[in-house]
């Protein structure tokens, strides 16, 4: 186990020197599983009707799709543990570094364009930032085991936490109306 101190940097070593925590939950890897399986379905439903566009686009849904199986290259991005992430630091998957729970001050998943962001804030503007389009298997996994750890579970309790005065509930209700 890394254990980080205070403004120490992170520290990415060789995948047979970190040594996980707990039990395995989850592997996360970088590219898509399930949503090339649905769009070669889609493909293939749609070339049983009989539009010749339709078609064609049934056979663009399962050239895509088959593109992305083939050609895009696949690695571990996080192993999710019961007591911790183990983070990889390469597209070859030979460093990791393994960060407890406890070391991350928040989490986040965002969603950018193309693709999903995965963030850990450690504190003293350590921050690791992945990509994967299999992000929302971290979301929902560290949502179960530190919800009270992601950034916006962590904004919705400060916004409850502040007394909030007449003027503020007029311009909350007023933005409110202008979305």
């Amino acid at each position: 186990m890394i254990k980080m101190e205070k403004n120490e940097t992170l520290e990415y070593r060789p995948v047979e020197e970190v040594k996980p925590e707990g039990n395995f939950l989850k592997a996360v890897c970088f590219k898509p599983k399930m949503a090339p399986i649905i769009c070669i379905a889609i493909g293939i439903a749609m070339l049983l009707v009989p539009n010749t566009l339709v078609r064609l686009l049934g056979l663009f849904f399962i050239a895509m799709s088959v593109a992305v199986i083939v050609l895009v290259a696949d690695h571990k991005v996080v192993d999710i543990f019961d007591k911790g992430v183990m983070v990889y630091g390469d597209n070859e998957n030979k460093t990791a570094l393994f960060i407890p729970f406890e070391d991350i001050k928040e989490w986040s998943v965002k969603h950018e364009e193309g693709h999903d962001v995965i963030m850990f804030d450690l504190g003293d503007d350590r921050k690791i930032y992945k990509d994967s389009f299999e992000a929302d298997t971290v979301f929902r996994t560290l949502n179960k085991l530190i919800r009270e750890k992601e950034s916006n579970y962590i904004k919705v309790q400060k916004a409850r936490e502040k007394s909030l005065s007449i003027p503020d509930a007029l311009r909350n209700i007023k933005k409110s109306f202008k979305k």
